[in-house]
């Protein structure tokens, strides 16, 4: 019998050693250092096509977030003083974070095997001579890889519709499983009834005091305007507003913003059906011709885009 405990012991021993790191296997630590201060903001992609969204307030320069992820996932940390968010991959492991906040793509992570493959590919695009062939070759070489949906969302922009829709196609197995594939799959279950370059469409919709308002009514055709779509439970929303607002003040544009709260039928709104917004925040860039500078506008690309517009009037909300 006291040969038999004795066996029992080491072996105890060990399982109790092994649990702690099978346990913190489990759930990721992301622990922060910046020069900002105040509160920053840490948003999960899970695959569920929502988003988690965590909160710390840095203390002397370092801010702390913990939590749980079943696979490899997208996400992002936010300050108000960012140029534009950190995006790059979280999994269950422990991961520093060194916040660059002026560029925040320059910002070093370490401890996330799944962020230092995305960051391998994303250097190969961008030295590439054609990034969108790199593009088109990557994914048909890695139709399964979680990284391509995400790389195909944010480059969508510089590449033709048609090609956007054949790449999509290819994607197979566990990159169909990631949030931005389903964002990519709802942008194609709806041809845009807008693009760039096109004529906005007139539209109606309720303001904040339930008076049916039209865009032809409120916006001015002397300035740019930028249409922001809002809903007072989308804090992601509040910030952005707040960035864009920052970066048109002293700009001849004005900002109209449209709260879908307002409207009863909410989601189900027509002007939101009409104009093809399945997600917020979402904005859209109008000349004063009435025409479409940019649709599903990221508040970071706004900048590229506020350069051309005549630094006259200050912006302004209604």
């Amino acid at each position: 019998m006291a040969l038999h405990i004795v066996r029992i012991k080491p072996l105890v021993a060990a399982l109790l050693l092994v649990l702690p790191l099978v346990c913190g296997a489990q759930s990721f630590e992301v622990s922060g250092e910046s020069s900002l201060t105040g509160t920053f903001t840490l948003n999960v992609y899970d695959a569920d096509s929502t988003f988690h969204t965590f909160t710390a307030k840095a203390n002397k320069g370092r801010f702390l977030f913990s939590g749980q992820v079943e696979t490899p996932v997208v996400a992002s940390i936010e300050h108000p003083a960012m140029q534009r968010p950190l995006f790059f991959y979280i999994e269950n492991s422990t991961i520093a974070v060194s916040v660059n906040a002026s560029r925040p793509e320059a910002s070093v992570i370490k401890g996330s095997r799944s962020n230092s493959e995305y960051r391998y590919v994303m250097e190969q695009l961008r030295s590439a001579a054609d990034p969108n062939a790199f593009l088109r070759q990557y994914i048909r070489e890695n139709p399964s890889s979680i990284y391509a949906p995400f790389i195909l969302f944010d480059q969508m922009s510089a590449l033709d519709e048609v090609v956007v829709r054949q790449l999509v196609t290819q994607l197979t197995g566990d990159a169909r499983n990631v949030y931005h594939y389903a964002m990519l799959r709802r942008w194609m279950r709806q041809t845009p009834a807008v693009s760039e370059g096109s004529e906005m469409p007139d539209f109606a919709y309720l303001d904040a005091k339930k008076n049916r308002r039209t865009l032809s009514e409120v916006r001015d055709t002397t300035c740019h305007t930028l249409i922001f779509f809002t809903a007072g439970w989308c804090d992601i929303c509040s910030r952005q507003r707040d960035k864009a607002s920052h970066l048109l003040d002293g700009k001849q544009a004005d900002i109209l913003l449209i709260n879908i709260d307002d409207n009863p039928n909410g989601w189900d709104a027509q002007y939101l059906k009409q104009l093809s917004v399945d997600h917020l925040p979402f904005m859209i860039l109008v000349d004063p011709r009435g025409l479409v500078v940019a649709r599903d506008l990221r508040v970071w690309e706004l900048e590229r885009y506020i350069r051309h517009i005549p630094s006259q009037a200050a912006a302004s909300s209604r």
